[in-house]
């Protein structure tokens, strides 16, 4: 049985992979970009997909060094505020003692077009293991309201006085 599994995952693997939308920087299928960028080198891209969060990291155009999937409810995410001069938010997503917490801000009053940046923070506990800021001009995705609504399907409410999500 295991092995008729595996096969059918293998044989549709082909189809689910030449979708026109995985084209997307680093998003299968039907998935959403919500943030993509270079940092050190590699591509740092989330993607939503139906409520499945994806996250990976590695050499654009290659295999993954890291690829999580977590569900809506199990990712962290701080969404912004709505009040000052920077717009930011952060989505966290847990792989054993390690968390990846990506981040972008996009200063609202700059002069011209505003310019986003972004970063990746990886820890072990409270240890910052590495932190990642996107090369100049390489983020091309940063949008983690997907991530808000699909932890509301998924009846998860943000209390803004808590700062915390919890039951609805």
């Amino acid at each position: 049985m295991r092995r008729s599994v595996f096969a059918l995952c293998i044989g549709l693997l082909p189809g689910f992979l030449s979708t026109p939308l995985a084209a997307q920087p680093g998003c299968f299928g039907a998935g959403q970009p919500l943030f993509h960028c270079r940092a050190d080198g590699k591509t740092v891209d989330l993607c939503l997909q139906g409520d499945v969060v994806l996250y990976r990291f590695g050499p654009a155009g290659g295999a993954a060094d890291l690829l999580l999937a977590r569900s809506a409810r199990e990712v962290g995410m701080r969404p912004w505020a709505g009040i000052g001069r920077y717009l930011s938010e952060e989505v966290t997503l847990r792989n054993a003692a390690y968390s990846y917490t990506v981040h972008y801000s996009v200063d609202r009053l700059a002069e011209g077009a505003p310019q986003a940046e972004g970063r990746v923070v990886v820890r072990q506990g409270e240890h910052v293991l590495a932190d990642l800021t996107c090369a100049a001009g390489s983020l091309s995705a940063h949008d983690f309201y997907p991530v808000f609504e699909a932890k509301e399907a998924a009846g998860q409410c943000w209390s803004r006085a808590d700062a915390a999500w919890g039951a609805c």
